[in-house]
């Protein structure tokens, strides 16, 4: 069991410093020992668990079955693995398992990345939020992506809705929708899409809503036997029909995960065609494709997590940029399938939680005083969503189960009234407590 340590907080000044946290070691080592929940035999690890969520239930089954799964599919595992744990708040861990996925590189491959990031020296950083705004003001489409395990790329997607609403963007496409939802969505639940039962995504999707964005599905949910390039093609066709139904001055954010926004294949690639590109041939819409899957911490591969790692010895960077050579910007990679690659700085951590939690502002740390002696893990649900029945349905405001060196737990919360949930490591309910934000 964790203790309880006298010290204020710890703060961890880079992401080179991530490592397992306490909290994922400790439900790791109680998982093993025991079936906490009944399995299945699939090799999925799936969050949904007796017709609600349940954000440990993945976990149990990654550790109870490790080695099964792993023998079964290494890459799927780890994969699904690293997206659980990102639900759960838990980043640092999330990056720790992403570096077991990766395959070694072989020393040509270490120095080409070597000799390519030599480019590093040659240019300037300017922020990335102004500088995409910049760019935004005179198009039609703009699309956004993410890798699905890293919530800090929904908080960067976040910080541009306001000014892009002010520009004229008044719909937020997301691949994370189910098609099968709701025309009219007002609220996050676990049944809007998969993804949007991860808490960031919740919070982005809560401000959308907040601003006044229309939210569109078009993710191919409808079709459940498709190729990977079909399902591009109707996503592509699926956003097309939905511009089409709209005002012709109308505006349109599309945010997509990983390379669903690149204007072009790479020729090793398993998709001829990414949707972006399709999306161009059959509207005739140039759309202004911006990443940021390439150049984050750990990248979205050994290749491009050396890549990252090298860049930044040789041009460091504390905030989130964009690299410029000449008055233009350019890609780190000389590949040029985005328009614009945000580049991330790695992590900060203050007590055991990314300071990028905060949202840019948005929301604010705030201390939960740990209630009971076998408490595992904290939910804030806001009130106005929280229904004893069914919040097996609702999507937490913010969770966490690692606690800081004193003892406390940290979510970052808005201003206003939460439900917490205290749970312990068999996701058992010890108590709910009423939450007042100022």
């Amino acid at each position: 069991m964790r203790k309880w340590l006298p010290a204020l907080f710890i703060l961890i000044s880079t992401g080179s410093f991530a490592q397992f946290s306490e909290g994922y070691k400790e439900l790791r080592n109680y998982s093993k020992k025991k079936e906490v929940l009944p399995g299945d035999t699939s090799l999925y690890l799936e969050n949904f668990y007796t017709n609600g969520f349940h954000y440990l239930y993945p976990l149990y089954k990654a550790f109870f079955q490790e080695q099964k799964l792993l023998k079964a599919d290494t890459s799927l595992y780890y994969d699904q693995l690293c997206q659980a744990v990102a639900f759960t708040g838990d980043y640092a861990s999330t990056l720790e398992l992403e570096k077991l996925s990766f395959e070694k590189l072989s020393d040509s491959t270490k120095l080409e990345i070597n000799q390519l990031t030599d480019l590093a020296k040659e240019v300037t950083y300017t922020d990335a939020r102004k500088y995409i705004l910049g760019q935004t003001k005179n198009n039609k489409v703009v699309m956004i992506n993410e890798a699905h395990d890293k919530p800090l790329h929904r908080v960067f997607t976040a910080s541009l809705l306001e000014e892009l609403y002010q520009q004229g963007f008044h719909y937020l496409a997301m691949e994370m929708l189910d098609h099968f939802a709701a025309k009219a969505i007002t609220k996050p639940t676990v049944f809007t899409g998969y993804y949007s039962a991860e808490p960031v995504a919740g919070e982005l999707i809560r401000k959308a809503l907040e601003i006044g964005y229309t939210l569109i599905s078009y993710e191919d949910t409808i079709s459940s036997h498709t190729t990977t390039q079909q399902r591009e093609y109707s996503q592509a066709e699926n956003l097309y029909n939905t511009i089409k139904k709209l005002d012709k001055s109308a505006k349109i954010l599309v945010h997509a995960g990983y390379v669903h926004i690149q204007e072009a294949a790479k020729p090793d690639t398993r998709i001829p065609i990414p949707m972006a590109a399709y999306f161009k041939i059959i509207s005739g819409i140039d759309p202004l494709t911006i990443d940021q899957t390439e150049m984050s911490e750990n990248g979205k591969d050994a290749y491009t997590g050396m890549f990252y790692d090298k860049w930044r010895q040789k041009n460091p960077f504390n905030n989130s940029v964009v690299a410029i050579k000449n008055d233009k910007t350019i890609d780190p990679y000389g590949l040029y399938f985005y328009d614009i690659h945000v580049i991330h700085p790695p992590t900060i951590y203050r007590n055991n939680r990314p300071t990028w939690m905060n949202m840019n502002g948005w929301k604010k740390e705030t201390p939960v005083n740990p209630a009971f002696k076998s408490l595992f893990l904290v939910q804030a649900y806001y009130e106005k969503e929280y229904n004893e029945k069914t919040v097996s349905q609702a999507v937490p405001a913010d969770q966490t189960y690692n606690n800081a060196s004193n003892g406390l737990y940290y979510l970052y919360l808005r201003k206003g009234l939460y439900k917490l949930l205290f749970r312990d490591k068999e996701y058992k309910i010890l108590g709910v407590k009423d939450l007042a934000v100022d």
